[in-house]
């Protein structure tokens, strides 16, 4: 019997506050949390659920099952369960379900395969977009588009992919930030005679215009291939690459010159001629101004490939650029010689950028 001054509480109902749910993931239309009904089974929760997407794999699903110590969760069974008979009303698959339960419908085996395609352009018998399979190879898909045309120039032929145009835009923008943080670097230097001036403003513009350079030209995602007429010569080779989803081949006309730009007296496009070398285009062009930085040389081969001579020796980015003989389509890049002011990183980050620059240019008729 409750005396004057006595206090009542009245606790609230536990069930209320934090009442049994379970969760159901994956390849439903409906994914989320649901509250634990009396006597839910798989099927009940999947039907609350929306149902299975057809995209979800029916033969098994992934039950994780959490059992109670004293106030405690803790780790307990897990399950597989067979789908298509629980969904059935098979009574041994379709097991009853508790608090915590978490069930996973699984999505099929290379469901995100499917509608695949990629896109040839370019001097081919039939350009156009083509579904491709899970491991089809390039040669595969060019022998479907009639092979190359009779204009096709194979060496020059480009390969671009999203995902490598995402990377390389993030080492591009980095980059640009680099030259951004040098610019500043530059700026803050002192003047304290005519000479050191001249060589700080010279710095200064060749920053601005190596940043406006980079800013106009944005990476492409091409992979370097090397490729032939002959399809037969390198089908199921290294070559022969594994095409993905997105992908754009081009292939282009043969292009009959050979362009030399930078620090030469008068950039511009050079008559291919069989067997001449880098050192006969740059001639042909007037050679390397007062400016050029004649270490600094490197050739931007058709396929993609880097000739250059400084920190390099073997593989596709080393060699001599000026004793080796050049193809049709080839691009031989003549830097600005770096003024010797600012931090001893700042010419080869100018470098770095004066070859992203020129690697997006040889291929700026493309749009990918």
């Amino acid at each position: 019997m409750l005396q004057p001054r006595d206090r009542l509480l009245v606790h609230r109902n536990p069930t209320r506050v934090d009442p049994p749910t379970v969760y159901i993931k994956g390849e439903v239309t409906k994914p989320g949390r649901y509250p634990l009904t009396t006597n839910m089974h798989v099927e009940d929760l999947v039907r609350i659920a929306g149902g299975l997407k057809r995209s979800a794999y029916a033969e098994s699903a992934d039950l994780a099952r959490f059992e109670m110590n004293g106030s405690q969760k803790g780790p307990g069974d897990r399950l597989e369960v067979n789908l298509t008979a629980a969904m059935n009303g098979d009574p041994k698959t379709d097991v009853p379900l508790r608090d915590g339960d978490i069930l996973t419908i699984r999505q099929l085996p290379r469901w995100t395969d499917i509608g695949a395609s990629m896109t040839v352009r370019g001097e081919v018998l039939h350009a156009g977009t083509y579904g491709i399979a899970p491991g089809e190879r390039l040669s595969s898909v060019l022998a479907r588009s009639g092979g190359f045309g009779p204009e096709a120039y194979p060496y020059g032929a480009v390969l671009m992919r999203g995902e490598v145009r995402e990377l390389e835009m993030k080492s591009h923008m980095e980059l640009v930030e680099r030259v951004k943080a040098q610019q500043a670097t530059l700026k803050a230097l002192p003047e304290t005679d005519n000479d050191q001036k001249n060589a700080k403003l010279t710095a200064i513009g060749q920053t601005e215009a190596t940043l406006a350079q980079l800013q106009a030209s944005a990476p492409i995602g091409r992979l370097v291939m090397h490729i032939s007429p002959d399809m037969k010569a390198w089908q199921n080779t290294a070559a022969d690459v594994q095409v993905r989803d997105g992908d754009v081949f081009f292939v282009p006309k043969k292009a009959g010159y050979v362009m030399v730009n930078g620090q030469v007296f008068n950039p511009t496009a050079v008559s291919f001629r069989p067997g001449r070398s880098a050192k006969w285009y740059l001639s042909q062009a007037g050679g390397v101004s007062q400016l050029a930085d004649k270490k600094a040389v490197f050739v931007v081969r058709a396929d993609g490939s880097v000739i250059a001579a400084k920190n390099n020796s073997s593989g596709w980015w080393g060699g001599d650029p000026l004793s080796a003989t050049l193809r049709a389509g080839d691009m031989i890049v003549v830097p600005e010689k770096a003024p010797k002011i600012g931090g001893r990183n700042w010419a080869g980050i100018m470098q770095s950028a004066q070859l992203a620059s020129s690697l997006a240019l040889a291929v700026a008729y493309i749009h990918p």
